[in-house]
C-alpha cells in the first residue's frame, strides 16, 4: 500500500534566516535552527533535507539574510550569473572612512554611501549586483578595521523583521 503524503511535503519550500556572525551556515545548522527534527514524516524527513540548497551562501564572519530552498525556480533565479540579484550590505567599520575608500567602492553596478557616522564607528551601506561578501569583507578590512558585515537584502527580500537566529518560510506570493 502506498503511503499518502500531505501536500506540504510536495510543495517547494524556501526559508529565509538571519544567520549570526561567526557561524557556519550548513544543513546541520538549518536543522538545529528551524527545529527540523522530522516532527511530521514526509515533510521534514531526510529526503527533504537532502534536496535543500543554499544559494548565495554567507561566509562564516558575515551575518544577515541567508536563503535555503528546494525550489528549482528560486535556485535558478538567485544563481543566474547573466542577471545577478542585487544585494544590500551594511558594513560597520571603526573610526572614520577615508573619502577614497567610498570612491573606490562606487563602481559599475555598486553604490556605496555612509549610512551613519560617529567618532568611534561608521556604518556603510553598499548595494549592487554580484557582490561577494567574503571579498567585500576582506577588502574593507584592509582599508579600515571592519567590525561587522551584514547582508540586509537580496532582491526585494529584506532581513526585517527577523532577529539573529530567527527564520521564516516564504509565502507563495513573495518574490525575490
Amino acid at each position: 500500500m502506498a503511503q499518502k503524503l500531505p501536500l506540504a511535503a510536495l510543495a517547494p519550500l524556501t526559508v529565509v534566516l538571519f544567520k549570526p556572525a561567526d557561524l557556519v551556515a550548513n544543513l546541520a545548522w538549518l536543522q538545529d535552527t528551524v527545529g527540523l527534527k522530522a516532527p511530521q514524516p514526509g515533510i521534514w524527513g531526510p529526503e527533504r533535507l537532502a534536496k535543500m540548497q543554499m544559494p548565495l551562501p554567507l561566509a562564516k564572519p558575515a551575518s544577515g539574510l541567508c536563503i535555503v530552498t528546494d525550489d528549482l525556480s528560486v535556485l535558478r533565479h538567485l544563481e543566474d550569473r547573466r542577471s545577478p540579484m542585487e544585494q544590500e550590505w551594511m558594513a560597520t567599520v571603526g573610526g572614520e572612512v577615508p573619502e577614497g575608500t567610498i570612491k573606490a567602492l562606487n563602481g559599475p553596478g555598486i553604490r556605496a554611501s555612509i549610512n551613519r557616522q560617529t567618532d568611534q564607528l561608521t556604518v556603510l551601506r553598499i548595494a549592487g549586483k554580484d557582490i561577494d561578501g567574503l571579498d567585500l569583507g576582506r577588502w574593507l578590512d584592509e582599508q579600515c578595521p571592519l567590525q561587522d558585515l551584514r547582508r540586509q537584502r537580496v532582491g526585494r527580500m529584506g532581513l526585517a523583521p527577523l532577529e539573529p537566529g530567527q527564520w521564516r518560510q516564504l509565502e507563495g506570493y513573495e518574490r525575490f
